[in-house]
């Protein structure tokens, strides 16, 4: 044999020897690794790895033999480090071991080491996760709910997951439900969700909240309007200024719209709208301008004199008479406004035409 062939012969043999000692490694891991799994078996490990409130995530142990001492050292995946024990656990009996853990989602690296009752000893590694969350809470406040924009903002106190959206129509069936995935957002973080355009009215919006461990809570938001009885103003002709005698008429009307939002307490910011209207006399043109100026006075008299809500308002001159009447005619029927309270620009009806509303 050539000094040749000779070299190929010892690196062939080496290579044959490095494939059986991988494959026997590859074997002792398998054997390692199955009989780590056995001993596990033998313990009765199981996990309670989702909770919520105070309680903490345990290891539970259900042994099929008698155990004389269990230590578990466990490294967390930030890398803190902890030990549980426990002894005497009799055969077929069930002991909870208890890992202290802030509020979140770990994953955990644990090594067991058991001494059992017949004077064996095992150890075998297990990984495993343990999540744990607070008593879930829903921050919203009437601010955060647009439903003219269509976006709802919110906080949640654990860690969000998801949330859902079920729109539910007059006729009480569900128009829309959607859903956003939040992927483990930070308690605390400001959330949005929004949603398109709905042709149909609507009854009311259940918004549903889950947090990483499955856990929820929701509320329901109703749309809410109505219109506020009153006392018109009587405006001196073609001048918007507010009168002092007329300012009682709108000292009643500022008393019955507290009462309402007192009443009517509701998760949705309340708006005021103001509608102005004029009779015939005059041109189409100058009788918009004018319902609009007289809106406005009214509701810079209530801003004046205290409500803080948002306040909108917007004129229709004499696109809309309560009172048919030919042009050029004075009819005080004609000369109105209409308030209402809504947590919504209010539809387009035969009294609002147009939804131009400007804020004041």
């Amino acid at each position: 044999m050539s000094t040749r062939d000779g070299g190929r012969f010892v690196l062939n043999h080496c290579v044959m020897m490095r494939k059986m000692l991988s494959l026997l490694a590859v074997l002792l891991t398998v054997l390692v690794s199955a009989a780590g799994h056995a001993d596990a078996n033998r313990l009765g490990v199981a996990f309670n790895n989702l909770v919520s409130g105070r309680d903490m995530p345990t290891v539970i142990v259900r042994p099929g033999e008698a155990v004389r001492s269990l230590t578990i050292k466990l490294t967390r995946d930030d890398g803190k480090r902890s030990t549980v024990r426990a002894a005497g656990i009799a055969a077929g009996s069930k002991r909870a071991l208890a890992i202290r853990q802030g509020v979140g989602k770990h994953r955990y690296r644990g090594i067991f080491n058991v001494a059992w009752a017949s004077g064996d000893a095992s150890e075998f590694e297990l990984a495993f996760d343990l999540t744990r969350v607070g008593k879930l809470k829903l921050f919203i406040q009437p601010s955060d709910v647009d439903l003219d924009a269509r976006e709802i903002r919110f906080k949640m106190t654990n860690p969000a997951q998801r949330a859902e959206l079920k729109f539910v129509g007059q006729n009480g069936k569900t128009i829309k439900t959607l859903t956003k995935s939040y992927d483990g957002a930070n308690g605390g973080t400001q959330l949005t969700i929004s949603w398109p355009l709905l042709s149909s009215e609507l009854l009311y919006i259940d918004l549903k909240v889950y947090d990483i461990a499955k856990f929820w809570t929701g509320v329901r938001l109703t749309p809410f309007s109505i219109e506020i009885p009153h006392d018109d103003v009587e405006f001196e002709s073609g001048k918007w200024d507010i009168r002092g005698t007329e300012e009682l008429k709108l000292k009643s009307t500022i008393k019955l719209i507290r009462e309402a939002l007192q009443k009517h307490g509701t998760l949705l910011q309340l708006k005021l709208f103001v509608a102005g209207y004029t009779d015939t006399v005059g041109s189409h043109g100058s009788n918009q301008n004018l319902s609009s100026n007289r809106a406005r006075a009214i509701a810079q008299w209530y801003r004046q004199n205290g409500l803080r809500i948002p306040i909108y308002y917007q004129g229709f001159g004499e696109e809309v008479l309560a009172k048919p009447t030919p042009d050029e005619t004075d009819e005080p029927a004609n000369r109105r406004a209409l308030y209402i309270l809504s947590s919504q620009q209010p539809a387009t009806s035969e009294s609002l035409p147009r939804s131009k509303w400007r804020r004041l």
